[in-house]
């Protein structure tokens, strides 16, 4: 360790992030996107990339955007394995691009005035499916123009979301499913009505497109998406699901006969999301009701990966996919701190098994190619691309971002039943040199004897018999997660010769049903309860000074920090990001306040619940701060708005507190992860300096 030196707030401007994984149809190569910091522009770049085995990963696109270089993303292959679409901002907002796989010049498939999004092929390679809004007519556009910008007229009550940049104000026009034409750049709109539309799946004879939309009729108030199909050729869509919950990521089987997709099992807040396979056809008695294939298996985990981190981008899938003999559906889902591939049978009932090995890696994203040949014992000790006979059984072959606590994420591929390779190691020169702090797994019990997982790091320049401040850092969420994943801030905290203890508070996704239900109706109970433990765990840590304890937390983790100032004295300092002081006053400001937040306290409303939803508003007990707090805050920020951090701000100051407030210009509720990278930096030496201040 004396040969390395501690990390910094600027290395994150040496970093790379891998993301979005998706293997060729032979399983030889996995392309993904590569997304690196570009500080002159105070922005990001994003190529394809391609890795294989034996081979360094190599740019695959690289283009200029209006403003600076490309964004491209989403690579998708073509069935034949013969081209790459991908999404570009080249020509302004995101349009297809098409490229051959043997490399080449990218072409611009079609111009769309609208954002395009979620790409997909048609089996045959012929047509590809997206997702976008109906173009301004020549009058709309006529009219625009002559309208009075400074006003705008609302009528929906959805009218507003974070990282639209502005005002957040969303466009009225629906998004539709589109299809057009490879070989001609033949645009035709499939879907219409004022209903979004979203998760196109070609079914295997390309004649129909599975997908999700959110059209009954109280929409506004309980935006619960069923899943749907639409004849490519003409008719109206049939609603195939109405899920208790809402439903996405549809696939076919591989003959057309059924539809595996993620769906919730209830709308509280804190509901599941499973398996589920429904018939595609509408047999006689329909509506067949879908078989949830985690409820026979006693599976009680959330398809997806929710573990957070602060270095990362454009993640990318999670499945569902099908096995190319429709016995089988792979997907990733969250266990506790980890998030690897499961498989189950397609027919339910039976157990759902691990695929990738037990090792510490979380999958960010994956990708599958069905026909990748099956080794046999002889071929046992060789590399997963070695050639085996035709006569063996074909099984999947995988390609996914694996990352943990002391890697940002690289590209891997396996066959089942094999160990992975690992095909990029993009961060290992910068990493190599850098002292990063090992987190070290313990559990403890909170006051009602719930065992939870966490974490403590030692700081740099650790050394026995010596104390040492210690920072707790709290999830946001509440439904998030912390496990394997790199958070840059949390290295940056050790370096600075301060511990860090972090944990799973009752809420977090990944330990079951009745875990995550624990915080609904009860923000600031045995929520906190948990966290007081995570930090009595550290307490007793024979190298932590508990007189040097600071805490920091984004979204709800700065609710909870908000909440912690207001109930104990016994941190000596508090960095609140992005968080909740109001929870009566968020209702109605947030862009989900009107529904997530009430769902969050258990469906208590303004009108009949107003002195509990105050009670359990941090802003409330603001009198009895004495934490010296900084509150970080950006100004389009529209899940958890400005106004949050402006209140506890005056609060506080009124009352005589010491308190300061950064406000960040041009940013929403994404800075600490894709915020401008200045930005990034100035936030992290303003925390750094903040604990600099009051713990040493």
């Amino acid at each position: 360790m004396a040969d390395k030196r501690p990390i910094t707030a600027h290395d994150l401007l040496a970093m790379q992030w891998a993301g979005d994984a998706q293997i060729s149809p032979d399983g030889r190569r996995v392309a993904f996107v590569r997304t690196v910091p570009v500080i002159e522009k105070n922005s990001y770049q994003s190529a394809i990339w391609m890795a294989e085995e034996g081979r360094e990963p190599r740019a695959f696109t690289s283009g200029q955007g209006k403003d600076g270089p490309a964004r491209d993303k989403s690579p998708r292959w073509s069935p034949d394995g013969n081209s790459i679409a991908f999404l570009s901002n080249r020509a302004g907002k995101d349009n297809v691009w098409i490229i051959p796989s043997g490399g080449g010049e990218a072409r611009h498939l079609f111009p769309f005035d609208e954002g395009v999004s979620q790409i997909t092929w048609s089996p045959d390679g012929r047509y590809l499916a997206f997702v976008a809004r109906t173009p301004k007519t020549k009058e709309e556009k006529e009219a625009d123009e002559k309208r009075n910008k400074d006003v705008t007229v609302i009528t929906r009550l959805r009218y507003k979301a974070n990282g639209i940049p502005g005002p957040g104000l969303l466009d009225p026009r629906p998004r539709h499913l589109w299809v057009v034409g490879v070989a001609d750049g033949k645009v035709r709109q499939l879907t219409f009505g004022e209903y979004d539309d979203s998760s196109p799946a070609w079914s295997p004879s390309g004649l129909e497109i599975a997908f999700t939309s959110a059209r009954r009729p109280d929409r506004e108030f309980e935006p619960v998406s069923d899943l749907w199909v639409v004849s490519v050729v003409a008719g109206e869509p049939r609603r195939l699901v109405a899920g208790a919950g809402s439903v996405g990521e549809p696939a076919w089987s591989p003959d057309g006969r059924n539809i595996a997709y993620f769906g919730q099992d209830g709308t509280d807040g804190a509901s599941a999301s499973h398996l589920w396979v429904v018939a595609a056809a509408e047999p006689e008695g329909w509506p067949n009701p879908p078989a949830d294939l985690f409820a026979g298996a006693g599976f009680d985990r959330n398809v997806g990966c929710s573990i957070g981190g602060d270095a990362r981008a454009e993640s990318g899938g999670h499945g569902p996919y099908w096995s190319a003999d429709g016995v089988t559906i792979y997907f990733v889902a969250t266990d506790r701190p980890d998030a690897p591939i499961y498989r189950v049978s397609a027919a339910g009932g039976g157990a759902v098994e691990r695929v990738t090995p037990a090792t510490d890696l979380a999958v960010t994203s994956f990708s599958m190619a069905r026909m990748a040949p099956m080794p046999d014992a002889a071929s046992a000790g060789a590399s997963p691309s070695a050639t085996v006979p035709n006569s063996f059984r074909p099984r999947p072959r995988f390609g996914y971002i694996g990352a943990n606590f002391l890697s940002t994420g690289d590209v891997y591929f396996m066959d089942e039943g094999r160990e992975p390779v690992r095909l990029s190691g993009l961060n290992d020169k910068l990493f190599s040199g850098l002292a990063l702090s090992t987190p070290e797994h313990f559990t403890t019990r909170s006051s009602d004897g719930l065992e939870l997982d966490g974490w403590v790091m030692k700081p740099y320049g650790y050394a026995p018999g010596k104390k040492f401040p210690c920072v707790l850092e709290i999830h946001g969420g509440p439904a998030g997660t912390y496990g394997h994943a790199f958070f840059h801030e949390m290295q940056l905290l050790a370096a600075h010769g301060w511990g860090v203890v972090f944990g799973n508070p009752r809420g977090s996704t990944g330990y079951g049903k009745e875990f995550a239900h624990g915080v609904i109706g009860d923000w600031g109970g045995m929520d906190y309860a948990d966290v007081m433990a995570i930090t009595d765990y550290a307490a007793f840590l024979d190298w932590v000074d508990t007189k040097r304890l600071g805490v920091t937390g984004g979204s709800y983790g700065g609710f909870m920090t908000n909440w912690i100032v207001g109930h104990t004295d016994r941190f000596a300092a508090a960095v609140t990001c992005r968080s909740v002081v109001n929870m009566y006053s968020k209702y109605g400001v947030a862009d989900n306040g009107y529904n997530g937040n009430r769902k969050g306290l258990a469906g208590r409303d303004l009108w009949d619940s107003e002195d509990f939803i105050m009670e359990r508003s941090p802003i409330r007990y603001a009198p009895r701060v004495k934490t010296p707090i900084l509150i970080m805050h950006s100004d389009q920020d529209y899940r958890c708005p400005l106004e949050q951090g402006e209140q506890w701000f005056v609060a506080l100051k009124r009352l005589g507190k010491t308190v300061e407030f950064a406000r960040f210009t041009g940013e929403n509720h994404e800075l600490s992860r894709s915020g401008k990278p200045r930005n990034r930096l100035s936030r992290l030496e303003l925390m750094m300096g903040w604990f600099e201040r009051y713990l040493k």
